[in-house]
């Protein structure tokens, strides 16, 4: 799991910053003089801490801090807040401060007003820690100055890295991180500027930089991940691992049982029967030319006589099978409508989109049916003609089970139009578990 920019990021940069107004403090002052009559002053107030009693403080501001001085003749630093953007117009759109204790720890907090234009405010808060001294709390916090503007390029949906977590961002400037069942994990309000977005988590005062890329990707520079922008969520566990299908059958070894893998009746149904079939996978031709895989092979099915009862009239012999991509569980369906390309008529174009890769996939088949061939009373060849790009390996050829009656036999004959390319495990009629499973691409 990611690592966060915890609350010593923000003690860090209030370090950083107290540093650098203890030096400029220092090397402006001088003897003799009263530092609080050069006009720097925007505000005052009391700060009240356990064991350190109460300090009357001025104020000063920048666009990146506010630093606390005490109100001495001296310009002695006290404490300071960096603020988690740069407010470019700190100075002249500061409204007021105060120091009021807003958790009820009895500690003095911080609050910081602008007034950038009429309804145009932000509200900045820091909340006292003992460890940490002030931390930013997002939460608690008013930022409206051009977020909505800012964050226009963010909202949607992005994939973190291969962690199994997505972060969404919606337009009013909250996110959540999310699992690939949807439900949040981290949730919070974020900043944009210039660099990219800040996530404030909410509650906990911790905090994420992610940087935008030239490509348009987000960056998170203390976990080494990448963030890159997708239309839904996709587990970053192969489809097929995830629902528990195994590869079963394997290419070029031989015949493999599939039990009730062929159906048989007559007329509208007359006798429906299941029974057992085998089923082999033959390579005909593997090339890989122009970074694009050619794959030929044949499948093949092998039907034993004693799997077709006796009928006395004309009746009909079924089997099922299909190409599935293994990461997203797609079914490649053969349909009109995925139909035709440069290569010709008839081939079906797929699209498989997997951790932010593309991969086209085309083929085409044809069927042979032969009868009383050697020991088999019916074999049927499904002979594919297959182009997917060099770095794509997850075509799946799957040999399926037939239904259990007639009228599921029937519909499944209509999926091709009631469900092209769903995740087989949302196929009517299709039982995922008692299939055969052969990888096309080992």
């Amino acid at each position: 799991m990611m690592k966060m920019l915890k609350k010593s990021f923000a003690l860090l940069l209030t370090t950083a910053f107290c540093l650098g107004l203890t030096a400029c403090g220092s090397s402006d002052a001088v003897a003799g003089d009263d530092w609080r009559t050069t006009g720097v002053v925007v505000g005052s107030g009391t700060i009240t801490h356990t064991g350190e009693g109460s300090v009357n403080v001025l104020v000063t501001i920048d666009e990146n801090s506010a630093a606390f001085y005490k109100d001495e003749q001296d310009q002695i630093l006290f404490d300071s807040v960096a603020f988690p953007m740069t407010v470019s117009d700190a100075k002249e759109s500061f409204n007021d401060i105060s120091f009021d204790d807003i958790n009820g720890d009895g500690e003095s907090d911080v609050c910081i007003g602008f007034v950038h234009a009429p309804g145009d405010s932000t509200q900045l808060v820091w909340l006292w820690d003992p460890e940490m001294r002030y931390v930013f709390w997002e939460s608690l916090s008013v930022i409206n100055s051009g977020r909505a503007d800012d964050i226009t390029d963010y909202i949607g949906l992005w994939e973190y890295g291969n962690e199994n977590l997505w972060l969404r961002i919606y337009e009013d400037s909250t996110w959540e991180f999310v699992n690939d069942q949807g439900d949040t994990i981290e949730y919070g309000t974020l900043w944009a500027d210039s660099v990219g977005i800040t996530l404030y988590f909410d509650g906990s005062g911790d905090a994420l930089q992610l940087d935008r890329t030239v490509s348009g990707d987000l960056i998170d520079k203390v976990n080494d991940t990448v963030l890159f922008p997708v239309e839904e969520i996709q587990s970053s566990v192969p489809y097929f691992t995830r629902n528990g299908l195994e590869i079963n059958a394997a290419v070029e070894q031989g015949t493999f049982l599939l039990e009730d893998g062929v159906c048989s009746y007559s007329g509208l149904g007359d006798g429906y029967n299941t029974d057992d079939c085998y089923w082999e996978i033959i390579k005909n031709g593997d090339y890989i030319h122009d970074g694009i895989r050619e794959l030929h092979f044949d499948a093949v099915c092998y039907i034993p006589e004693s799997s077709i009862p006796y009928f006395s009239e004309q009746y009909f012999t079924v089997t099922g099978s299909e190409l599935y991509d293994f990461y997203t569980g797609m079914w490649l369906t053969a349909v009109t409508s995925y139909g035709n390309s440069q290569r010709g008529d008839n081939y079906y174009l797929h699209t498989v989109n997997w951790q932010g890769n593309s991969y086209l996939i085309e083929f085409a088949y044809s069927t042979d049916w032969q009868y009383n061939v050697g020991d088999w009373a019916q074999v049927l060849t499904k002979s594919y003609a297959v182009y997917l790009p060099e770095e794509y390996d997850g075509l799946v050829f799957a040999a399926e089970a037939q239904p259990m009656s007639y009228k599921d036999a029937a519909k499944r004959m209509q999926l091709d139009s009631i469900s092209p390319e769903a995740a087989i495990m949302d196929i009517d009629t299709i039982d995922p578990c008692n299939s055969l499973y052969f990888s096309l691409c080992y």
